[in-house]
């Protein structure tokens, strides 16, 4: 059986914290894009529900999220110009930039995403600007489904907004995609 640390003990962010990372992270990520034009943004950040944003379990995951990102880049050949890890209370944030084609790495995204189960666990965004906007390539534009819920295999957009699971019922399923993924230390 999992410990029950792995939800309880780490960094816990206040609501406000959260919020304001979130919106740190859109400035840093518009920036970025700014600054890296006609190039592709990658973001990566890990879905961990409940107050415990941070900790070396989340850590864990993280670091696998980034190997198989910077895996898709290699085996795809792209040229990274741009790249930063932030280690935060609300939890690890990678930003990388590629140069190529946005669709391309969108369709990497996914496959890490819905590749394994762990993937479930990571939110990997792709961005590009056009006419100076940044724009976020979205699954049904390339066309694919939406992400399914790992609980009930429902679209996990719908799910989430509408707290269809409880937070114990999705760290239960968090906690046996770990067991049976078995990359991750839980002790």
């Amino acid at each position: 059986m999992v410990p029950e640390s792995i939800f309880s003990q780490g960094q816990m962010p206040t609501l406000k914290e959260v919020l304001a990372s979130r919106e740190q992270r859109a400035f840093f990520e518009e920036e970025i894009s700014k600054t890296n034009a006609n190039q592709t943004l990658i973001s990566l950040k890990c879905n961990i529900p409940g107050p415990v944003k941070y900790n070396a379990v989340v850590r864990q995951i993280s670091e696998i999220g980034i190997q198989e990102v910077k895996n898709a880049i290699q085996t795809n050949k792209w040229k990274v110009t741009y790249e930063k890890l932030m280690d935060l209370d609300t939890g690890p944030e990678y930003f990388v930039v590629v140069d190529t084609y946005p669709t391309a790495v969108k369709q990497a995204a996914i496959m890490i995403e819905d590749g394994s189960l762990l993937g479930q666990l990571f939110t990997i965004s792709v961005f590009y600007l056009e006419e100076g906007k940044m724009i976020e390539v979205q699954r049904m534009e390339i066309g694919y489904e939406p992400r399914t819920c790992m609980i009930c295999g429902d679209e996990a957009f719908e799910c989430e907004n509408a707290n269809v699971h409880s937070r114990e019922e999705i760290q239960k399923k968090i906690e046996s995609i770990l067991q049976e993924d078995g990359r991750v230390r839980l002790d």
